[in-house]
């Protein structure tokens, strides 16, 4: 894929990050039957869900940035929960309805983050877990950084838009320390602030380092992988062109919507988690290094078969 030819999408949020409790109360209202598109009936979801008109739009913007919901009938812009969303979300049985585990969190910031292939739309927060190659940036830089980029793409894209959607970037992501170096609780704003991926140095500063994301569970680790190997064997039009039971480590920690760059992980990192994935995959995957050339196989006969959430369940259930 090519950053040329990804769909530019860098409003409809409304300046809002999102915040605790929405996915709930999003999550009811499509497993209700509401309507996440029509203008309708937003008065209706401005009662049910307690919010102003703003905030309801911006909370169906995330429902569908995130993944969680897929459009079955386009002309009537229908959507219904993905069936990850429902085995996360719904019913007495629900994984973390609440979204009280970090590997939530961490779930949906790769189902949020990862650019598919097929359907690549692109907006501040996915640039920068995707393409930004540096470990400290500003909001001055990051609109000239992405404003280069994206110099030969046939459609413009305008400044103060853009500027907009890098604030809700940090405000989703940054997390701000005190001068004694203590988390400054009022920037924890959104669920993704617990990751600890962006940290407000000082002065207009941000850090984003390549780190041990220690927080990040094996399982969830797992989901990225099987995800990222599938998107990787089909083209822009989802068709499935190769069956390749190897992947390069460089590929996994490098490549656009790779685990490494939207985890950002270090280099060790990767290859920590990697020992630790074939361990509880009972050698479905396994990685080597052998002079210099390292690389991940799998023995599933067909990958594109499997079920991302494969190992979800043990993480959640224990199982």
């Amino acid at each position: 894929m090519s950053i040329e030819t990804s769909t530019l999408k860098f409003s409809g949020h409304q300046t809002f990050p999102i915040r605790y409790g929405w996915i709930y109360k999003i999550i009811q209202e499509v497993n209700d039957g509401k309507s996440i598109s029509s203008q309708d009936n937003v008065e209706e979801q401005m009662l049910s869900m307690g919010m102003g008109k703003n905030m309801v739009l911006s909370v169906r913007y995330w429902i569908r940035n995130l993944n969680l919901v897929s459009c079955s009938d386009t002309k009537m812009q229908i959507y219904v929960l993905t069936p990850l969303a429902k085995a996360l979300f719904v019913g007495k049985d629900a994984y973390d309805r609440y979204m009280d585990k970090i590997g939530t969190v961490w779930l949906l910031h790769w189902l949020g983050q990862s650019i598919d292939t097929q359907y690549a739309e692109l907006n501040s927060s996915r640039w920068f877990f995707n393409y930004f190659n540096g470990l400290r940036t500003s909001k001055e830089q990051l609109i000239k950084d992405i404003t280069l980029s994206l110099s030969n793409h046939g459609k413009g894209l305008n400044e103060a838009t853009l500027s907009k959607d890098i604030d809700c970037l940090f405000q989703m992501y940054g997390v701000k320390r005190s001068t004694l170096n203590k988390i400054n609780e009022d920037s924890f704003t959104s669920p993704f602030t617990e990751l600890g991926l962006i940290t407000f140095e000082s002065g207009k500063d941000y850090r984003a380092e390549l780190s041990t994301q220690s927080s990040l569970p094996s399982e969830v680790f797992a989901y990225a992988m099987i995800d990222f190997i599938q998107r990787k064997q089909k083209d822009s039009n989802g068709l499935v062109i190769n069956s390749h039971a190897t992947i390069s480590f460089d590929a996994l920690l490098n490549d656009i919507g790779s685990p490494g760059r939207v985890f950002r992980l270090s280099a060790s990192d990767l290859s920590d988690k990697l020992d630790k994935l074939e361990i509880m995959s009972k050698g479905k995957f396994a990685w080597t290094d052998t002079q210099g050339l390292r690389q991940v196989q799998h023995t599933f006969t067909d990958i594109q078969s499997v079920e991302p959430g494969l190992y979800l369940q043990h993480y959640y259930q224990g199982e």
